[in-house]
């Protein structure tokens, strides 16, 4: 945080500096005999460094943020540099060598502001639709991550349990670990109620097993109860399943 604010102010400083420059210079010297088309160059050239400092200021405080989109920055940067290269240019030749008619030349670097200003929204527009298809990719990823996460914790719970029943303890919850491994990962935000019940199944299962592991006298149907507890859950995972590929 503190780099990014060192950067901001160093850019900051360097922005006024552009300014103070360009002012001076075109007051000191002057660019044309029209005083129109001065003016509209002046504001030209102060438009375009202000722009450069705006993008500059988004592109330190947004680009650290999306390392994935960062063809996106580089982008809008080659936007940038060709609306300031339009800028001087059209300076030089329409103002200065040309000496076009101020009300045209005016009209030319309005043109090419709201030329730079439209390819930015629409590639700032497309940047956005792309982080957001990103994200709900990764999100619809997440639900069958986060359960066979809390399935694997599930099955190093029942790995330390201190019984000769450990073991088939753990092998009905691999086996349903197993299930998971081979399920469909992306989900759909129509199964959120489905993926909802594997959920609280799950973690109903871990209660089961964590009570298992404190219990001095294991219930009769404790075998029976933890099957019927798996046989539950792949039966919604496979609902899941069904459902998800019906979406497709």
């Amino acid at each position: 945080m503190q780099k990014q604010r060192s950067y901001t102010g160093l850019i900051t400083v360097i922005y006024i500096a552009a300014l103070t420059v360009t002012l001076g210079s075109f007051f000191m010297f002057g660019f044309s005999e029209s005083l129109m088309r001065f003016v509209v160059t002046l504001l030209a050239v102060c438009i375009a460094e202000t722009a450069v400092y705006g993008y500059s200021l988004v592109w330190l405080r947004r680009a650290p943020e999306a390392s994935r989109t960062s063809p996106l920055f580089l982008s809008g940067a080659l936007i940038m540099a060709l609306y300031v290269a339009a800028v001087l240019a059209s300076a030089i030749v329409l103002d200065w060598l040309l000496e076009l008619h101020p009300l045209w030349y005016a009209g030319e670097q309005l043109l090419v502001l709201i030329a730079a200003a439209l390819l930015l929204a629409a590639t700032g527009g497309y940047g956005w639709n792309a982080a957001s298809g990103e994200r709900k990719a990764a999100e619809a990823s997440r639900s069958l991550r986060t359960h066979r996460q809390e399935l694997h914790e599930i099955r190093v719970l029942a790995g330390t349990w201190k019984h000769p029943e450990a073991g088939r303890l753990v092998e009905l919850v691999e086996g349903l670990e197993e299930k998971f491994r081979y399920s469909d990962p992306v989900s759909r935000p129509g199964l959120f109620a489905t993926e909802d019940i594997i959920k609280q199944q799950i973690s109903l299962l871990h209660d089961h097993v964590a009570l298992l592991l404190v219990l001095k006298e294991l219930p009769v149907r404790w075998d029976t109860e933890t099957q019927e507890l798996t046989e539950s859950i792949a039966g919604t995972l496979q609902r899941r399943n069904l459902e998800l590929s019906a979406l497709k």
